[in-house]
């Protein structure tokens, strides 16, 4: 080969090589993502300016015009979808200690408690679940002090009440440096038969000691918060692909109003806006549309994403990413998915320095807005991710506020959350498939979940299929 033949080739080559990785906008979003603080500046604001974003509150709908605005901004397209759902309204609620000495306690009524008569009581431990085995007597006209392993749901509050007497229950956080858990007393909407809150691990550590030394205990509840049928909004951005089948990226979009929601769900809801800049700057048409939905109400039982599922059940969606508190991403889940545990395998061995830590697993749990999606038979993805121990702690309580946000740890998230959605947007590949019903109530069983599903009235697999 001549010179000039050997030059004319090695060009061609270089151009080639060239050429190969413009086409693939990876690099152009990892180094974007890492480069730009655009995802931590957008969270900043929002919470800055609107506060926390629980449903029904201003805050949460003067965030979402925030989020709309900046999507469009991006030249997204954009749009809403209303749902009811049960909804509630804060109100002034208090739990006072009045024996063995007088002071309020630092406690939080649970989501769905309504408007009732103040109530003043004896405290008593309840130290079991099951109810079969307590003598009802020993309840009666009582407030039950539950320890955090104690788990009890709608149906047992309203047997404490009706077979047992109980007029009001404290339910001892499971988290310690005075913090407070706030969240609902079911995901159905229901308004639980007495008062019902959620007090500090001290205090009920401190009532329980006291309780097995013979010293009284009483306390005052007064609830005046209420139950309320609303109406809220997900919020919906479309990237269009070559085909109409769908990835989709979820995120909870509101939050507990203690504090500002910048942890739960804010990370969440700056990762989705993050990854729309990225793919409509770098890869804005896709093998497969791309997705992005903001769920709204998730705190008060993942009524966005139920309602989503629910309106988009038959859409041609190959495949569901649920961020939810989302930090330094180490590994995956496929949920159950068997055939998502090679692509997952894959794309972790695709990130160089950035590979999983962690091996990629593949069991179904409860908890987030993959769960409707799952009992569709949408093959779903979450991540484990950790946030410093130090921070998560205050997560639905005052403290979870934008101080807490590390801009490193949220860069390199939206960097591995955005190279995964174009890694699935691109992958043509993979034999991804909906799991039929019977597939699907196979994976909660293999969990170990069923039961449990029963218990809270939350099984959606009738004995025989298909369930309508």
């Amino acid at each position: 080969m001549n010179a000039t033949r050997l030059i004319s080739t090695l060009c061609l080559i270089v151009s080639t090589v060239l050429l190969s990785k413009a086409a693939d906008p990876s690099e152009a979003i990892l180094g974007d993502a890492l480069r730009n603080d655009d995802a931590y500046s957008f969270l900043e604001t929002m919470v800055t300016r609107f506060g926390h974003r629980m449903s029904g509150t201003a805050g949460n709908d003067q965030s979402m015009d925030f989020l709309q605005a900046e999507l469009e901004k991006l030249g997204v397209a954009v749009h809403r979808e209303s749902f009811p759902h049960p909804g509630w309204i804060r109100g002034d609620d208090r739990a006072i200690l009045t024996q063995p000495e007088k002071r309020p306690l630092r406690a939080i009524a649970m989501g769905y408690v309504n408007r009732q008569k103040p109530v003043e009581a004896p405290v008593v431990l309840l130290k079991s679940s099951n109810l079969d085995a307590i003598d009802p007597s020993s309840l009666d006209g009582r407030i039950v002090l539950a320890p955090s392993t104690v788990r009890l749901n709608h149906e047992k509050y309203l047997r404490l009440a009706n077979e047992f007497g109980v007029v009001g229950a404290l339910l001892t956080n499971r988290v310690n440096g005075g913090q407070l858990l706030a969240r609902v007393s079911n995901h159905d909407g229901k308004a639980p038969p007495f008062p019902l809150f959620a007090i500090t691990r001290e205090d009920g550590l401190r009532f329980e000691r006291q309780l097995e030394a013979g010293i009284s205990v009483a306390v005052r509840l007064e609830t005046r918060s209420q139950t309320k049928r609303m109406t809220s909004e997900n919020l919906v951005a479309v990237l269009p692909g070559r085909s109409d089948e769908q990835i989709v990226l979820g995120a909870h979009f509101d939050s507990w109003d203690l504090g500002e929601g910048a942890m739960d769900n804010g990370l969440g809801v700056a990762q989705l806006y993050e990854v729309a800049r990225l793919l409509k700057t770098h890869s804005p048409k896709n093998e497969y549309t791309v997705v992005l939905v903001f769920f709204n109400a998730e705190e008060w039982g993942l009524w966005g994403s139920r309602r989503y599922v629910e309106a988009h059940r038959n859409d041609p969606i190959r495949a569901m990413v649920n961020v939810d508190m989302v930090g330094d991403i180490t590994g995956a889940n496929a949920m159950g998915f068997d055939e998502l545990v090679p692509v997952l395998e894959s794309f972790s061995a695709g990130l160089g320095a950035l590979k999983f830590s962690r091996k990629t697993t593949n069991k179904t749990w409860l908890g987030g807005d993959h769960h409707p999606f799952i009992i569709e038979g949408i093959p779903s993805i979450t991540f484990y991710a950790a946030i410093p121990a130090d921070d998560v702690r205050y997560y639905h309580d005052v403290a979870d506020t934008f101080d807490k946000i590390d801009p490193n740890l949220l860069a390199k998230s939206c960097a591995i959350t955005a190279l995964l959605i174009h890694h699935l947007a691109n992958d043509t590949e993979s034999k991804l498939r909906r799991y039929t019903r019977e597939e699907s109530a196979d994976l909660f069983r293999k969990a170990g979940l069923e039961k449990r599903l029963k218990e809270d009235g939350q099984w959606p697999f009738a004995d025989g299929f298909p369930t309508p």
